[in-house]
């Protein structure tokens, strides 16, 4: 017998048709009465072949069920039918706020919820809090079942889908990264502190829905900052920045362009660091200035304050577009109304300055850097230019949304785009170097960053990324790092000689003390290495989002590297003399004593000495402070309460003794279920007592008195939750007032992981430290020996070295010519690469180097084009030469590829003849320009002296 056709399901989605017949149905009334609303079908269906084969079983023998089933609808229909009614605002109704059958809809009091918190919240996708799970309703439902690869079903009224509550960090991260807008709506009151306001108010509202809102609303940008109070673990998160970046531009005066056509203002905030970077400048029309700035950040979020000019809107539709992965926000510069964007900044901060307000108990001035000449506060922030200012108030009114405001107020972290002791280095001259990726498949194998890179942490890395992104260009700043650094290597060196040294000398001691600097920054950045992210730990203490064993490991942390670091004794560094200091750069010295200073190692024993360390590894909320009357009032009352309703109920053993008359009578705990009286079975107990379970044997009750006090310690418990939760939460704010210190000691200890990655580098790799010359002297570059850093890495000993000999007052341009495939290429961007490390403060691969510092590194290599843009290769090549011709001046290094290849032979010629003929007589700038045409050597004739021809040629073995 053959199964059953699986024709019920239909009926569950459309009314079957009319029979047909010949003759045409009468039309219908002029004025029809209306017909009573069909009761709703409800769209969840069994799809179970057992039930399906009972209905049909069931169903009556009649003319009509012989009929064929009329087709079902659509999927897509289906899928539309579920999905409408949480598009749909809820009908407002005065009696009926809740919805419910009033509401003309017929929903649940969740539901009802749902719809609420969908209208206020349109643009997240909500995760509901359901018991055990957390649930997703309508398209929400769709949207998580297609990227997390769940199942979403039809539900009442709604399509949806659900995850484990234990699961929730591991889903969130994962719809973050598939670009949404993801909100968690959390449970705000337990059953116990239900059902006791319930009592409270006669019992009239235990049947509503539990209270629920909006607790956190997480992006790509901001997850980093919150991930502390993301259960459920997930994917481990990345240690790249991950910066939020606000862009406003505005046209500039047809009068006084000088080749510019607007000005753009840009910030960017590493939510989850506290850094903000700020910057204004003039741009021309291919917006070469917005690019740069993009690839140095990276940001994966974009608001774009609009309206904005066509061709910035151009360039960032490009970099935003499908497969950057990049999350694109727009708000309105006209939002603020007639106060203005400065009122809405300054109103932030006067909130806020009793938070960030300095610590004036026991504290001592921080070790602050001397070339930090940013203004910090309100007084920062009305120095601003006015599009820093617009896109800093659009920045803020966005985090408003995930409570990360305050994160403006960080003044410290403030610091401009470029500076005047920075190199200039372009979006061009990044990419084509591969300073941060490569240019075959975008990832970091192969770049300069990877090759160069040898931190120990995660905030190390970042800072060393930025350290690559912004050369230096003071030649105090670059000497600065390099002495730090070869003080360092000579500690290293000593290491092995140093256990031969016998006691009895002061040239000992200082042996001894320098090797300690090694081993002492080596064993502390191994530490943290192996500990959390303490900036990115630090930042969500601030925001209130850190749990407590996140703010015990960070504090931890920082206490113990400071520790370690005052063994260096540079306490009393004044009372010593030079010769026997302990650590001679002063730049190390002044990281040193910030990272080690003991106002920061004072506060961090002062905040850890007010929580139990066990029960914040535990997450033990109730036992997590160390409750006294001044320092926790609420906590202690709580406890005193909770221990309070467990004394009544211990007490209540006494009284059952003397009932039963059984005096070694105890409750007993079975399964889960505490305070149990267990009595044989055959011994008779009132009948109000209450049977829970039992065995062959026993029987064990639960009696009417000890259920009462139950309930009455169970609501102690969670009262006493709720005030923990609220006293942890107040405990972090008061943290703010200490932010400052602690974020100015993680910066010394990235920047001290930094120097020891250029060490290792330097010892690793056998690079020497460059001779730069004074700032008066002519612009030159001498390097002997030089090896490519990141092909060297990769060829190892088969590299070919090579010279490069340039000078201002000799020959300061050289005209490369050779083979294809031949190395002019790379050896071109060696001697880029050379003066940008250098620059950098690491040492450099060559035998020798003297180098004068170079305001800028300019270069135009390759052949690209961009389809998306609609520019071609032509077009690319010439709006980077313009941008180099432009910018460039007589200290900047420039590099030029095979300049007119995108044109034919004869313009080729001229293009490349005019642009080197330009860069000679009229920048006079230090210039390599590798060519394949032979008549641009002409030009040696009019400058002769100054240009050199050099071929490439290549050995056969």
């Amino acid at each position: 017998m053959g199964k059953p056709k699986q024709q019920v399901l239909s009926r569950f989605f459309s009314p079957k048709p009319a029979p047909s017949s010949a003759t045409p149905d009468p039309p219908p009334p002029p004025n029809p009465k209306p017909s009573a609303a069909n009761p709703p079908v409800s769209t969840v269906a069994s799809f179970s072949p057992a039930k399906r084969a009972r209905a049909l079983s069931l169903s009556p023998k009649s003319p009509a069920a012989k009929r064929p089933n009329p087709t079902p609808p659509s999927r897509d229909a289906v899928r539309r039918r579920l999905l409408e009614p949480l598009h749909q605002a809820p009908p407002p109704h005065p009696l009926n706020p809740t919805g419910g059958s009033g509401g003309g809809k017929g929903y649940t009091p969740l539901e009802q919820q749902v719809v609420d918190l969908k209208a206020r919240h349109p643009d997240v996708l909500l995760m509901v809090e359901v018991g055990y799970r957390f649930r997703f309703f309508g398209e929400d439902a769709a949207v998580a079942a297609a990227v997390l690869g769940i199942v979403a079903h039809p539900d009442r009224s709604f399509l949806t889908a659900s995850v484990p509550t234990f699961r929730l960090g591991f889903h969130v991260r994962r719809l973050v990264a598939a670009g949404h807008k993801v909100g968690v709506v959390r449970q705000t009151e337990t059953a116990a502190i239900k059902a006791a306001a319930a009592a409270q108010k006669g019992g009239g509202a235990a049947a509503a829905p539990f209270a629920r809102e909006l607790s956190a609303v997480y992006t790509r940008a901001t997850i980093e900052a919150a991930a502390g109070e993301l259960e459920g673990g997930g994917a481990a998160p990345e240690e790249g920045s991950r910066y939020l970046v606000c862009v406003v531009d505005k046209e500039v005066e047809a009068t006084g362009r000088e080749g510019f056509d607007v000005k753009v203002g840009v910030v960017a905030i590493e939510v989850s660091t506290g850094e903000v970077v700020h910057g204004e400048f003039m741009d021309t029309a291919s917006r070469s200035g917005l690019e740069a700035v993009l690839l140095g950040l990276a940001p994966v979020e974009v608001i774009l304050g609009t309206p904005l000019t066509f061709a910035t809107e151009k360039v960032m539709t490009a970099y935003v577009g499908t497969a950057s992965n990049v999350r694109v926000e727009r708000a309105s510069c006209f939002c603020f109304g007639e106060s203005g964007a400065l009122a809405e900044l300054m109103t932030l901060f006067e909130k806020s300055v009793d938070n960030t307000s300095r610590v004036e108990d026991d504290s001592q001035p921080m070790e602050t850097n001397d070339d930090d000449t940013n203004l910090c506060g309100i007084e920062g922030v009305m120095a601003m230019p006015e599009l820093v200012v617009q896109a800093l108030a659009l920045s803020v009114r966005y985090l408003k949304v995930f409570g990360m405001e305050r994160i403006i107020c960080f003044g410290s972290s403030f610091r401009p785009f470029s500076a005047d002791t920075e190199m200039s280095l372009s979006a061009n001259t990044l990419q084509q170097l591969e300073v941060l990726k490569n240019n075959s498949d975008g990832t970091i194998e192969g770049s300069l960053f990877q090759t160069m890179n040898n931190t120990c942490t995660a905030f190390g890395s970042r800072l060393f990324r930025n350290w690559l992104t912004h050369p230096l260009c003071d030649r105090h700043l670059i000497c600065a790092r390099h002495d730090a650094v070869s003080e360092i290597s000579e500690s290293m060196g000593s290491r092995h000689s140093i256990n031969n040294l016998q006691d009895g000398g002061d040239g000992c001691c200082t042996a001894l003390a320098r090797s300690d600097l090694s081993t002492i920054l080596s064993s502390v950045l191994e530490m943290l290495g192996k500990s959390l992210d303490i900036q990115r730990g630090i930042t969500r203490i601030f925001h209130c989002k850190a749990t407590a064993k996140e703010f015990v490991g960070v504090i931890q942390s920082i206490l113990t590297a400071g520790k370690q670091l005052q063994k260096l004794f540079l306490e009393d560094i004044d009372s010593v003399s030079s010769h026997h200091k302990p650590v001679h750069s002063s730049l190390l010295r002044r990281l040193i004593s910030t990272a080690s200073s003991s106002t920061v190692l004072n506060t961090a024993v002062k905040l850890l000495s007010c929580l139990n360390k066990d029960a914040a590894d535990q997450g033990d909320m109730l036992n997590l402070f160390v409750a006294s009357v001044d320092h926790f009032p609420e906590v202690a009352e709580g406890h005193v309460n909770v221990e309070m309703a467990q004394h009544k109920l211990d007490l209540l053993i006494v009284e059952y003794r003397k009932q039963l008359g059984i005096r070694n009578l105890e409750f007993k705990t079975v399964a889960g279920s505490t305070n149990l009286i267990e009595l044989p079975v055959d011994r008779r107990v009132p009948s109000n007592w209450i049977k829970i379970n039992s065995t062959k044997k026993t029987i064990r009750y639960h009696t009417p008195e000890i259920l009462k006090n139950l309930d009455n310690l169970l609501l102690a418990k969670e009262e006493l939750a709720v005030i923990c939760r609220s006293s942890w939460h107040k405990f972090l704010e008061d943290f703010g007032k200490y932010c400052v210190q602690f974020q100015a000691a993680v910066e010394s200890l990235a920047a001290l992981d930094c120097l020891y990655s250029l060490t290792v580098l330097a010892k690793q790799n056998n690079y020497v430290r460059p001779i730069f010359v004074h700032e008066s002297a002519p612009s030159q570059i001498h390097i002997k020996n030089g090896r490519h850093p990141v092909l060297e890495s990769l060829l190892g000993d088969n590299f070919v070295p090579n010279d490069t000999e340039l000078h201002a007052d000799g020959e300061y341009c050289q005209i490369v010519t050779g083979p294809n495939m031949g190395g002019k290429s790379c050896y071109i961007r060696q001697v880029a690469l050379i003066t940008m490390i250098a620059q950098v403060g690491s040492f450099v691969p060559a035998s020798s180097a003297m180098l004068h510092v170079v305001d800028g590194i300019y270069t135009r290599m390759g052949a690209s084009d961009s389809i998306q843009q609609g520019t071609s290769t032509f077009h690319e090549e010439m709006n980077e030469t313009s941008n180099i011709l432009h910018n460039c001046s007589s200290r900047s290094l420039v590099i030029i590829d095979e300049l007119g290849r995108g044109t034919s032979t004869h313009d080729g010629v001229a293009i490349a003849y005019a642009t080197l003929h330009y860069l000679l007589k009229e920048k006079k700038c230090i210039s390599i320009f590798v060519t394949h045409y032979p008549r641009t050597l002409d030009i040696q004739r009019e400058f002769v002296g100054s240009v050199g021809a050099y071929h490439v040629s290549y050995l056969v073995y």
